[in-house]
């Protein structure tokens, strides 16, 4: 009891998950600081090469802030200083603006081929009605006309001014980037393309690109598929968008609304890391792989083979001593198997023989019970003939011999059998016939039984006993016994209910304590008859038989409830 208590309180696991939780636990650690730290050398490594390309852009846009800086000095000379500007500024007739014009745009001729990234300068005047312009070569002559004429809509319309900056305006589809200087509807104009622009500051040998935006994210030069410019300027780093992959970062050009953006290229994950480290990160991501493999082989090498032990172990304990083990590659396993085999071909063995031993031991019982019986009523029996001897009643005394014999014929067959209950009702009208053949007061018997139980078998002198009883306690009056049988429930959970009903003077309370006990003494004084049958039936049925017996308004009832479908048990005992 100590044993089987200490090992209730110890705490259970299944081995099969244990093994498969610390070996997934630990690769997975293991393969886990492997990726963090291929991880975080990818992550230095494109850190460090961010770092590169913020050189590069912060190059670059200094290189563009320097130029459009001279241009910005020159222009704004020309407008504070230049005796021609003037001219035309304060609204000079037709021949002096045309000498003026032609003397400004000749001297910024020389800044065109000075500042290779301006495209073209403007000399517009609405008070002196005077508009020429240079361009560079790249142009057509439809791009200057429609440039041309939203320059000098601008001018008319003063939409413009030298505080907007480097402002980038759209002309027929196309960006350019421009500036005004002077104002009064006096303007010199710089202009520039952004593909010219993008152009400065950036090294033919680096793998990167320039492309540039409004503050509100608007692309005014390249298609970029994938890249969110509004976003990325949200982020003060670097961010890695597109298709393909870029790394994307920006900077301010000064004196403009226009972002610079540099977009480098990158190859793959692994952009910039060794060719050795490239190797440790592919290891570790191969790694994963081992988890399910290792799991894959935990499976066949031992939770399969526990799965068909545990399996085996579950059917003996059900109750299949014929199950056998799998087989198995395992040698420790196999040795399990064997062992359990072994002990399962014991077991059953062992309880075949304890089989027949409770066979033996429950024939001696019934044997017993059988002799208790036998002489009991025998001595009832002689009773009565002798009270009838005495009256001299030979032919009665005859009549009673023939009925006893038949009696006794049916007492001292084998108990071990059952008998239908048919033939315990006919030995119960015999016995009812002995007694109005030996008794002053003959008892009246009415037996109900539906013909669908005739043939039900019970054990034999079962329901005789309760009636041979009522006869014995029948009192001063004439007894009055029913005897009655029917079917409780339905289906395989029905019952044959028996009961033997008198109409004395009932149990008294202390008959009725020892009679209803749960007692499992063969071997009694007092009681002998319902002793015996409470023995046999529990010898027969088990657990599921159940006695009642009580008192009502119209007598005293023994009542004897059995399982109806170990009717086709009691037929194989016979």
């Amino acid at each position: 009891m100590n044993i089987r208590r200490k090992r209730n309180a110890t705490h259970k696991y299944s081995i099969k998950k244990r093994m498969a939780s610390l070996m997934t636990a630990g690769l997975s650690l293991l393969i886990g600081l492997l990726v963090i730290s291929n991880l975080y050398a990818t992550a230095e490594s494109n850190r460090m090469i961010a770092a590169s390309n913020q050189r590069a852009l912060e190059y670059t846009v200094s290189q563009i802030n320097v130029n459009l800086a001279h241009v910005d000095d020159i222009m704004n000379a020309l407008v504070a200083s230049n005796n021609d500007y003037l001219t035309l500024f304060g609204g000079a007739d037709p021949l002096n603006a045309h000498v003026a014009s032609q003397n400004l745009l000749s001297q910024m001729r020389s800044y065109l081929g000075a500042y290779g990234y301006c495209d073209a300068f403007f000399v517009y005047s609405a008070p002196s009605s005077s508009y020429r312009d240079i361009f560079s070569d790249s142009y057509t002559y439809e791009e200057k006309v429609l440039v041309q004429g939203w320059i000098r809509q601008a001018v008319v319309t003063n939409s413009v001014s030298y505080k907007d900056g480097w402002v980038a305006r759209e002309i027929a589809g196309e960006y350019y980037l421009m500036r005004f200087y002077g104002g009064r509807g006096t303007y010199l104009v710089a202009l520039t393309s952004f593909s010219s622009l993008s152009e400065v500051g950036l090294s033919s040998n680096q793998k990167a690109e320039v492309t540039f935006c409004t503050e509100d994210g608007t692309p005014v030069y390249g298609e970029y598929a994938g890249i969110d410019f509004g976003k990325a300027m949200e982020d003060d780093g670097y961010v890695i968008a597109g298709s393909p992959r870029r790394m994307v970062l920006h900077a301010q050009v000064d004196e403009s609304e226009v972002v610079l953006f540099l977009l480098v290229g990158q190859d793959d994950f692994f952009n910039g890391l060794s060719n050795l480290q490239v190797i440790f990160v592919l290891l570790s991501f191969f790694s994963i792989l081992l988890i399910p493999i290792t799991l894959l082989w935990l499976r066949r090498a031992v939770t399969e083979p526990l799965n068909g032990i545990e399996k085996t172990i579950a059917s003996i304990r059900a109750g299949n001593l014929d199950a056998e083990t799998p087989d198995c590659a395992v040698s420790e396993f196999q040795d399990v198997s064997q062992t359990l085999d072994e002990m399962t071909r014991q077991i059953k063995e062992l309880k075949i023989e304890a089989y027949e031993q409770e066979i033996a031991a429950q024939k001696a019982q019934l044997q017993y019970l059988q002799l208790q019986i036998r002489p009991h009523f025998y001595l009832n029996c002689l009773k009565g003939l002798y009270a009838v001897a005495e009256q001299g009643n030979v032919s009665k005394i005859q009549q009673i011999i023939l009925s006893i014999s038949g009696h006794l014929r049916y007492m001292f067959r084998d108990q071990m059998e059952l008998v239908p209950l048919d033939q315990e009702v006919s030995h119960i009208r015999n016995y009812i016939e002995i007694q109005r053949l030996v008794s002053a007061y003959p008892p009246e018997c009415r037996i109900e039984v539906p013909p669908t139980l005739r043939e039900f078998m019970i054990p034999p002198l079962s329901l005789s006993t309760f009636v041979e009883n009522s006869c014995k306690h029948r009192g001063s009056g004439k007894a009055l016994i029913t005897v009655r049988a029917s079917v409780l429930g339905e289906g395989e959970k029905r019952f044959v209910d028996l009961t033997v009903q008198d109409n004395g003077d009932g149990f008294s309370e202390e008959v009725l304590r020892e009679i209803n006990a749960e007692d499992d003494k063969i071997y009694a004084e007092s009681h002998v008859g319902l002793r015996n049958i409470r023995h046999r039936f529990r010898l027969i049925y088990g657990d599921k038989v159940v006695f009642a017996f009580y008192n009502t308004p119209r007598g005293p009832v023994s009542e004897i409830i059995i399982p109806y479908l170990d009717r086709e048990r009691g037929e194989k005992r016979q």
